[in-house]
């Protein structure tokens, strides 16, 4: 994750929404920034207090834990 990066929508976000941590896409409408789960099963998340973006994930790898 690049912290304090550009961000625009479609990036792959690492986001605080109302206080919650996620990784979600982001998206905008009209100028009203939202986020998209990768998921379709998953509904839109809508900010209904802040959105605060923490970095731009640049690359992921996976690790599990033993």
């Amino acid at each position: 994750v690049q912290k304090n990066s550009p961000t625009s929508p479609g990036d792959i976000v690492v986001a605080v929404v109302d206080g919650e941590l996620t990784v979600k896409y982001l998206r905008a409408t009209r100028g009203k920034y939202w986020l998209e789960a990768a998921n379709a099963a998953y509904p839109p998340i809508k900010p209904a207090g802040s959105l605060e973006i923490v970095g731009v994930v640049t690359g992921s790898f996976r690790r599990f834990r033993r």
